[in-house]
């Protein structure tokens, strides 16, 4: 291996183990010498500008700075993607998705690409030394392409994770252009409980959607004597029933009951009755959840 190699070596150990055509020649390699090296083993070709040295491996975050350098400057992490670099719910590593100007439909790399006439400042973050769609251009271009289920998750982490707001992605949708939009019928559709924190929460409120119940108030913060007490899933207020959901029947630790039952009984004290329901309650045993708060609110009222 000579200086060029070892330089290279180094840039590729900085750039997730991947470099560029146009990088080999900057450090001086002509095309005969990078063609005998690739002809040789020394170097993998990966896409159609991007390689990789023999040995080495990309992991998920190089493969997408692989199509980020492959597709050029204007490219964008996208999709399931940039879900998963977000942190949002129900996206893990794995997919491998881009998207581009239009103007640049006909460019490739390893992996899904797709374009846009419509991509503005906004729409870009940066996330580590990657180039990501925002949080909210991220959850309108998932609309359309994941099931109504994943998209609630998908926007109920991001407004929770403060990447954006029921308000912000209703305008954003608006300046992109409602009508013809892939998905704006099931994003329609699951902002209308925009609010929630997860999906358990939007099942509970499709359950009652179903029934003579009042729709109650969601994720209603209570405050005593300018203290925070709690902030509860569902709020059936102006009668003092509150209901809780969540996705198992006990607790972690004796520290986490101590505090989920001090939370409780301060609710109590402030004239409110909590009932709370499992995720096996809500999606299996609808019945007994529907008959429970029927119940309570009608002896309530």
């Amino acid at each position: 291996m000579n200086d060029v190699d070892r330089v290279l070596a180094r840039l590729a150990a900085s750039q997730r183990q991947v470099f560029t055509r146009e990088q080999a020649f900057a450090e001086g390699l002509t095309s005969a010498a990078l063609y005998r090296r690739t002809r040789d083993g020394l170097f993998v070709a990966h896409g159609p500008r991007t390689l990789r040295f023999a040995g080495t491996v990309l992991d998920w975050r190089g493969r997408l700075l692989a199509g980020l350098l492959d597709l050029g400057d204007d490219a964008l992490v996208s999709g399931r993607s940039a879900a998963a670099l977000h942190g949002l719910d129900g996206f893990a590593e794995g997919p491998v998705e881009f998207v581009v100007p239009r103007s640049l439909r006909e460019v490739s790399a390893i992996g899904r690409v797709s374009s846009t006439s419509k991509m503005g400042p906004l729409d870009r973050v940066a996330l580590e030394d990657l180039r990501v769609t925002s949080g909210t251009r991220t959850i309108l271009d998932l609309a359309g392409r994941v099931t109504e289920r994943e998209l609630g998750n998908a926007i109920d982490s991001a407004c929770r994770l403060g990447l954006t707001t029921p308000d912000h992605l209703r305008r954003r949708l608006r300046q992109l252009g409602r009508p013809g939009r892939a998905g704006v019928a099931a994003f329609d559709r699951v902002m209308e409980s925009a609010g929630v924190q997860s999906w358990l929460e939007r099942q509970f409120l499709a359950l009652l959607a179903g029934t003579v119940l009042p729709t109650p108030a969601v994720q209603r913060t209570y405050r005593k004597d300018g203290h925070h007490i709690a902030r509860v899933d569902f709020d059936f207020d102006p009668v003092p029933i509150i209901a809780e959901v969540g996705g198992r029947r006990g607790y972690m630790s004796a520290a986490d009951r101590r505090r989920q039952e001090r939370r409780r009984n301060q609710l109590q004290l402030i004239g409110r009755v909590v009932y709370f329901f499992t995720t096996e309650d809500v999606v299996e045993s609808s019945d007994y959840v529907i008959a429970t708060l029927s119940e309570a609110l009608a002896r309530a009222a």
